[in-house]
C-alpha cells in the first residue's frame, strides 16, 4: 500500500548558522504492508523499511545545505517519522516508534 505522507521538516539553527534555519514541506510516498505490523517483528520491519525512506527523502531534501545538512537531515527525518507514525496509525508501528524514541 502506498500512502503519501506530507511532512513538514524544520531545521533548527545552530548559533550562528542561518543557513540552517529553513522550511521545507514535501510529500512522500512509501510502500508498507499494514498486516505485517501485526506481529511485533513484522512492525519493527516495516518501521525499519518506512524510516529508511524517510531518511533518504530528507536527505534529498538537504542536499544542498551549504552547512548542516546531516544535522537537518536528522530533524527532518524525526519529525517526519514522527508525522508518519501518527498518520498510520498501527498500534504495532506506534509501540517500536515508542520504543526506538524513548530516552
Amino acid at each position: 500500500m502506498k500512502r503519501p505522507l506530507v511532512a513538514a521538516a524544520v531545521a533548527a539553527s545552530l548559533f550562528a548558522m542561518p543557513a540552517l534555519a529553513t522550511s521545507t514541506n514535501f510529500e512522500v510516498a512509501v510502500d508498507f504492508n499494514r498486516a505485517a505490523m501485526d506481529t511485533p517483528a513484522g512492525a519493527q520491519a516495516e518501521y525499519q523499511h518506512i524510516r529508511e525512506e524517510i531518511s533518504k527523502r530528507c536527505a534529498t531534501e538537504h542536499v544542498n545545505f551549504p552547512a548542516g545538512g546531516e544535522l537537518a537531515t536528522k530533524l527532518c527525518t524525526a519529525r517526519t517519522l514522527n508525522k508518519a507514525v501518527k498518520a498510520i496509525d498501527h498500534a504495532g508501528l506506534t509501540e517500536v516508534h515508542a520504543a526506538r524514541t524513548a530516552h
